[in-house]
């Protein structure tokens, strides 16, 4: 069992859903902010590793695909979040009107690709970048080119 110290124990619905992420919980927090903030930060790390790669790469065919699957991760990132924020927020007893607005679940479905690709064409930057920095730093490891 993973131990920290300020632990966030998320349960939904019949499904259970265990992580631990290093943020401090504030008070003002909703259920929904809990568990979308630690499901988005993991989806983030597994949309950032391809993007960096892919950024990485030189001359490469498998960039694009890397990229796609960026994009595609942190879209599903942006959704699974938020449905299952929803979810957790509307089963609490004396649930707010608010739980209940979830109109963001939808707009996430539509529109969640326009981060996606903002945020995988940042780590594909951040990612030429270093392999620019070692290019220049050491030339003699790109001897091939």
């Amino acid at each position: 069992m993973v131990r920290c110290r300020r632990r966030v124990l998320l349960f939904n619905g019949t499904d259970t859903f265990f992580t631990c992420i290093n943020f401090k919980v504030r008070e003002d927090m909703t259920p929904y902010d809990k568990i979308f903030l630690a499901t988005f930060v993991l989806g983030c790390i597994v949309a950032g590793v391809p993007a960096f790669l892919a950024g990485c790469m030189y001359r490469s065919s498998w960039s694009g695909l890397l990229l796609a699957i960026g994009v595609v991760a942190f879209w599903a990132t942006l959704v699974i979040g938020s449905v299952m924020g929803y979810r957790a927020w509307q089963s609490m007893p004396d649930a707010p009107l608010e739980a209940f607005n979830d109109a963001s679940a939808s707009g996430a479905l539509l529109f969640g690709w326009l981060p996606g690709v903002v945020f995988s064409f940042i780590g594909f930057g951040v990612g030429r970048a270093a392999r620019w920095l070692l290019y220049w730093a050491n030339p003699d490891l790109f001897s091939d080119r």
